[in-house]
Parts: C-alpha cells; sequence; structure tokens
C-alpha cells in the first residue's frame, strides 16, 4: 500500500476546496447527482487514493475509502455529500472532511489499526432534487430504495443516478460494489440547532433521534361571494384551518414542552381576494423522544379537527410520515462522553430534532453521533456557521473515538 500521507490537507484547506466547486459558494447546491456533487465525490475520491486508501463507489455513488487493518472488522465514519438547495458549508461535509483527518492522522501517529477505518460519504440524504431522503444510507443498509421518481425537470432518478456514477466507479483505481456492513458506525455533524452553543457547551453526545410524524389536512368548506354572503352564513375552510392551526399549537405547549409543532405547506383555494375560501390544505410536523408523547398528540389533532366540523365542513387528516425515535448505542455513547471529560471538553447529552444518516445505520449497527454547536442554530441556509475552535473540537473526540473502537485507548 501507498505511505499515507496528507501533505497540505488541512481540515480549513479541504473544506474549502469543496465548498468553491460550488458556483453559488458560500451558498451551497451540492444536490445529489448533480455536476457539483459528482465533482465533490470525485475531489474526496482523489485525495483517499493519493493518502493510500482504498476507494470503492457503490451504484448509488456513496464512496468509501478504507485503511486496512489486521481482520475482517471495520470501525466506520462520514455523513452525506449533498446539500439542500442554497444550503450551508458544514451540514454534512463536515462530518466526511473530520473523518479524513482522524483517519490519516491516526494513521500517521500509530500505523495500521487493528480494525480497518472506513470513511463514508454518502451519496443523499437530503431529499433537495428527489421526493425521497436517506437513499444513500438507505442503499448501504441494504434497505429497498424506490427509484421510480423524478426531480422538478423531469428528469428520472435512474437517469440521473447513471450519468453521475459512471465517472466516479471508472475512475482509474476505484473499485465498484457494496461494501459488507461495519461493526459500527460514528457520525460528527454540527448540531443545526443553538442548545449547544445557548449550555455554553463545546461538543454534543448525541442519545438520539426525535420520532417524527406528519400530516396533510384537507379543510373542505363552501366557496361563495365576499361582499353578498352573510357572515352567519358562511362555511370559510380558511377561517376553520386557522381556528385549528391555534388549537393544535396550544394542545402542543400544554402537552409537552420538548414536542415540535409546524405548519411547513399551506393552500388555499380559490386564493382569491373576493371569494370566501372553499378548500385549504396543510401539513403538520410534530417531533418528539417518545412515541408515546407524539400518539397522544395525533389523537388531541384528531380530536380537534371532529370538533370543528359541520354538515358544510369536512376536513380529512393523512398521516404520511410516521417516523419511530431511534435511540443510538449505549456503549458507544458512553464511551464518547468518557472520552470528552478525558480530553477536558464540555459536553452535553442531547436527542437530535432531525433526521441523520445515523437513524438509518442504527437500524443495521452499533451506532453513535457527535454535534458541534451551530452559531446562533442557523442550518440548511448560506450564514450556517460553527466557529474554527468548535469544528477543531469536534475532529478531536472523533478522532478519539475511532482511536478507541480501531486501535483501542485515548488519542
Amino acid at each position: 500500500m501507498i505511505p499515507l500521507t496528507t501533505p497540505g490537507l488541512t481540515f480549513a484547506a479541504q473544506l474549502a476546496t469543496i465548498n468553491r466547486l460550488c458556483p453559488t459558494d458560500p451558498a451551497q447546491n451540492r444536490l445529489v447527482y448533480t455536476p457539483t456533487w459528482t465533482a465533490a465525490q470525485a475531489q474526496l475520491i482523489t485525495w483517499g487514493l493519493a493518502a493510500g486508501l482504498r476507494a470503492t463507489v457503490d451504484d448509488f455513488g456513496t464512496v468509501y475509502l478504507d485503511l486496512p487493518g489486521q481482520d475482517d472488522q471495520t470501525i466506520a465514519t462520514g455523513s452525506h455529500m449533498d446539500t439542500v438547495a442554497n444550503g450551508g458549508r458544514y451540514d454534512g461535509l463536515y462530518g466526511i472532511i473530520a473523518g479524513f483527518q482522524a483517519i490519516t492522522a491516526l494513521h500517521r501517529q500509530l500505523g495500521r489499526p487493528q480494525h480497518t477505518l472506513r470513511l463514508i460519504a454518502f451519496s443523499e440524504e437530503e431529499g433537495s432534487r428527489f421526493p425521497l431522503t436517506f437513499t444513500g444510507s438507505k442503499h448501504y443498509a441494504r434497505q429497498t430504495v424506490e427509484t421510480r421518481m423524478v426531480d422538478a425537470d423531469g428528469t428520472s432518478f435512474e437517469e440521473a443516478r447513471q450519468l453521475a456514477v459512471a465517472p466516479l466507479q471508472g475512475h482509474p483505481g476505484v473499485h465498484s460494489g457494496l461494501p459488507a456492513l461495519p461493526a459500527s458506525f460514528t457520525e460528527l455533524h454540527i448540531e443545526q440547532g443553538p442548545r449547544l452553543t445557548q449550555a455554553h457547551q463545546q461538543v454534543g453526545i448525541v442519545t438520539g433521534l426525535v420520532g417524527q410524524r406528519r400530516f396533510t389536512l384537507t379543510l373542505k368548506g363552501r366557496a361563495n361571494h365576499a361582499g353578498t354572503t352573510p357572515m352567519a352564513d358562511r362555511h370559510d375552510a380558511l377561517q376553520a384551518a386557522v381556528t385549528l392551526i391555534a388549537s393544535l399549537r396550544h394542545h402542543a405547549q400544554v402537552l409537552d414542552d420538548a414536542l415540535t409543532f409546524t405548519v411547513g405547506r399551506f393552500e388555499v383555494v380559490p386564493n382569491s381576494a373576493n371569494v370566501i375560501p372553499g378548500l385549504v390544505r396543510f401539513t403538520v410536523d410534530c417531533r418528539h423522544p417518545s412515541d408515546l408523547v407524539l400518539t397522544e398528540f395525533e389523537r388531541q389533532l384528531h380530536q380537534a379537527a371532529h370538533a370543528l366540523m359541520a354538515p358544510q365542513l369536512t376536513i380529512t387528516i393523512q398521516r404520511w410520515v410516521h417516523d419511530l425515535p431511534v435511540h443510538f448505542d449505549q456503549r458507544l455513547t458512553t464511551q464518547n462522553q468518557r472520552l470528552a471529560a478525558q480530553l477536558n471538553l464540555r459536553a452535553r447529552r442531547l436527542t437530535s430534532g432531525a433526521g441523520h444518516d445515523s437513524g438509518i445505520m442504527s437500524s443495521v449497527v452499533p451506532t453513535a453521533m457527535l454535534f458541534v454547536p451551530s452559531v446562533a442554530g442557523i442550518s440548511h441556509a448560506p450564514a450556517e456557521l460553527t466557529s474554527p475552535t468548535d469544528l477543531a473540537h469536534g475532529v478531536t473526540l472523533l478522532t478519539a473515538s475511532l482511536r478507541a473502537q480501531a486501535y483501542g485507548g485515548l488519542a
């Protein structure tokens, strides 16, 4: 194997290099299978091969960079390469570059590991181009992925996938295939929220992911003239929707202060200034670490909707997401908390309010997750920011975690 060296490849330089591939930098538009996404995965492969790592690309475009160990076990880390539209410079990419830095540093310091160290750059997590999330980690986890879908321009998933993945798999020195699952997976990520910053903590030890439920509510009243219909004779779908949303927000606040409630989409028909709305459709997103709390909120949602219904006003509710809470591996979580203490890092245990590839991986292998603070809690936007010091703390803790898993001992 080529000696593992990474001259000049500092964390900051690698992060900047990938981000500059996007012509809209600092706004990042690395949507899956776009030219910017392909260029980023190709750049990572080039770095990996130059460092002497074994590069593999699977049929969904996920990149695997392996530092071979002395046995057949693999310790994996990584995150996703794609972004949302007009996203930030750290979401996903931070975990990939941090993993590269951790693995190469461990090899320089300690030589060949007992267990293979693997860096994973998942192809897709965000669902920003095609209407499905986590396709990269789902494919790696051997879950069925429905590929019969198109993007906003009508390009099929299969067409885009084949066009983007073929040159990656054809890169000299790259292997094609789906590697075996690792013995463990650890993801380092920005928090995408304000809790670590508000608590003046340097790292987060993530214990799990919240459960999520999403609903579409459709209210059908009767459209009518805005000027000639008496107020007492109206069947206003919009007014009913406003009343229902206010009621649901109140129920959420009373039920549990950790329960999040969001109305993210709202459609009014006919949406005319002089017509009483006859139809309103909106979505509800609710999240909580306990599925029991979510079940109770769903019961209250149905109860509140039923209380508003009348002969000329109907309400239908469709639940289209029901994701159970995820609990990460207790042994890895405890180990990471102990390592943070030994490194004199202020750490807080917390549950993530967002979905992550770690949630998919936890269904098949022991999984852990680490957070670093997000300035002002901003993410999925060009203003997304984490201080260089906090970024370095995350890399340090990840390096220690990978050392403990692949070599044994504290880095």
